[in-house]
């Protein structure tokens, strides 16, 4: 499926954009943004969902959040091994 495309200009610092092209090379700019958008929309519909999870059933108590930041280390560590 080729989804169209919409030229836009942006405005970012020197600094952020000479690092992305450090990463991305000069020609590869455009995707490493729209990648970096999509992750960003990704994570703020998930921050929304978690929200409404607070707002229908309350948010988690403490000891809770400390036992999913614990499962989580240890998940995403054993990932980037």
């Amino acid at each position: 499926m080729i989804e169209e495309m919409e030229r836009v200009t942006a405005t970012i610092d020197e600094q952020t954009l000479a690092a992305i092209r450090r990463v991305a090379g000069p020609r590869g700019v455009s995707s490493f943004l729209e990648a970096a958008a999509r992750e960003r929309l990704l994570r703020l519909r998930v921050l929304g969902l978690l929200d409404e999870l607070d707002a229908k059933y309350g948010a988690p108590t403490m000891a809770t959040r400390r036992r999913v930041a614990k499962q989580a280390e240890r998940i995403f560590r054993s990932r980037k091994r």
